[in-house]
């Protein structure tokens, strides 16, 4: 999709201030060695017992709208994305967050789950909310997620992810910004929604077991039903990405290889490489992925953290165009080109 006067107003990141070392989780006995030598993650930041997923998301949120030029009832619209356990049961995180940035205000406030797609696919329903609605001015797009034990094994649930915490934010607007949306293009694969499932029997309760959730035995099972299904899922992740990325930047006008900045998933390395810096033809000094090595993969949060990076250490110039990719258990794919003005 193409749009016309849709601007990203303002960004925010909260990272916890505790840092964990992939060293001293070596040292600690709870991350094998070998693993952290060929993944690339250096460290991650750990949420303390206050900063649950949600109250960093709003505490990015506050930052986002004070940056943004915004007064909260210029905003229409909160769109709240997380993966992991927001610090209560059976209730709306969504509004918790509209209720810590902008109040009673917008019209419209609901959850995003799509994996650690969700940023990206809020804010392309953001920009179809504001392009629909003529008496809309905003809309808050927040994430936020803390990766616990008993829960989730930060280290070693999945074996291709090492997940830091953070909160991040960004408001859309119809008004002004510091960079144009130019255009988004999303799209799903449902064949592949096995994958994070795995096989067995349905559980009564989340956490039903009191174990760590496991996704590498999820995905090693459903990868090993015959012998080149791994090759064949991978075959199909390619596709995917590739026409949803070729879709986006035809509908802007660019290309990859014209792009001044690409932001992807802070996955592990071997990921990385094969996925975007190769596969992509990316110079990494082009990415954010070297400031992400120092973060982890943190949920919804790596590619709004990236351009949040970018803007704060003044990197891109007027004219400079940013090309941002997620990708989410389901599967689903949203590509964002930018132009910063």
């Amino acid at each position: 999709m193409r749009w016309d006067n849709i601007y990203l107003a303002g960004t925010g990141l909260y990272l916890p201030e505790q840092q964990y070392t992939a060293e001293q989780a070596v040292a600690d006995g709870v991350y094998d060695a070998s693993a952290a030598e060929t993944n690339g993650i250096r460290a991650v930041r750990v949420a303390n017992d206050d900063e649950a997923g949600v109250v960093m998301a709003a505490a990015a949120g506050r930052q986002a709208m004070s940056r943004s030029g915004h007064d909260p009832q210029d905003i229409d619209l909160v769109l709240h994305g997380y993966v992991s356990h927001q610090g209560r049961e059976m209730w709306s995180p969504a509004h918790y967050v509209q209720q810590e940035t902008v109040g009673g205000g917008p019209s419209v406030t609901i959850e995003m789950r799509q994996g650690c797609n969700g940023l990206l696919a809020a804010l392309e329903l953001g920009a179809s909310h504001l392009a629909a609605r003529p008496d809309t001015t905003a809309a808050l797009l927040t994430a936020g997620d803390a990766f616990r034990l008993p829960y989730i094994d930060r280290w070693k649930s999945d074996d291709q992810t090492i997940f830091g915490d953070a909160g991040s934010a960004l408001v859309l607007s119809k008004r002004q910004g510091f960079a144009r949306l130019l255009a988004t293009a999303s799209t799903t694969e449902p064949s592949l929604e096995p994958l994070y499932r795995g096989g067995g029997p349905w559980t009564w309760a989340p956490f039903d077991t009191g174990k760590p959730v496991d996704l590498t035995a999820r995905k090693d099972e459903w990868l090993m039903r015959y012998e080149d299904a791994y090759d064949d899922a991978l075959e199909l992740v390619n596709q995917k990405l590739t026409s949803v990325l070729d879709q986006a930047v035809t509908e802007a006008g660019t290309s990859v290889t014209e792009a001044d900045w690409f932001v992807h998933a802070n996955l592990i390395q071997p990921i990385v490489e094969w996925g975007f810096h190769k596969s992509l033809g990316l110079d990494p000094a082009r990415t954010t992925y070297e400031w992400g090595r120092d973060l982890g993969h943190m949920g919804n949060s790596d590619q709004i953290g990236g351009i949040n990076h970018l803007v704060e250490t003044n990197q891109p110039k007027s004219g400079d165009k940013l090309i941002t990719v997620g990708a989410g258990i389901g599967f689903m794919w949203t590509v964002a080109v930018l132009e910063f003005v």
